[in-house]
C-alpha cells in the first residue's frame, strides 16, 4: 500500500489487487476523467494526482513497489481500479553503453 497526499492535503491510497490491478481510493467528489466512458484515458482528482495511460505509476506516487505501467481504468464505488502491466525494462541492462563510436569528437 502507498499513500499520496495531493496539493489540497487530501490523501489517496493505492493498494495492489494482485499483480495486474491497483485500487486507488480517496476523494473523487471533484475530479476530471478524459476519454470515452468505456475507454478512460486519464483520471485527475482536484489537486492531483494526474494519472494517464502509459505512465509508470511509481513516477507519480513515488513508491518503487508500484513499478508498473498504467494500461486502463475501471470506475468502482470507492475509487478506480487501475489495470497495469509490469515494466519490461531490465534495470541491470547496460547494453546501450556498448556503442563506443566517436560522437561529436569526444572519445
Amino acid at each position: 500500500m502507498a499513500e499520496y497526499t495531493n496539493g489540497h492535503g487530501e490523501v489517496y491510497t493505492f493498494t495492489k489487487q494482485g499483480i495486474d490491478k491497483v485500487l486507488i481510493e480517496g476523494n473523487f467528489e471533484f475530479h476530471r476523467v478524459g476519454g470515452e466512458p468505456d475507454d478512460i484515458e486519464y483520471i485527475h482528482p482536484s489537486g492531483g494526482p494526474f494519472i494517464k495511460k502509459g505512465q509508470m505509476l511509481s513516477h507519480i506516487i513515488y513508491d518503487t513497489d508500484f513499478n508498473v505501467i498504467v494500461e486502463t481504468f475501471e470506475s468502482v464505488d470507492n475509487g478506480y481500479i487501475i489495470n497495469v502491466r509490469e515494466n519490461e525494462v531490465d534495470p541491470d541492462d547496460f547494453s546501450h553503453l556498448e556503442d563506443r563510436d566517436i560522437i561529436g569528437g569526444i572519445i
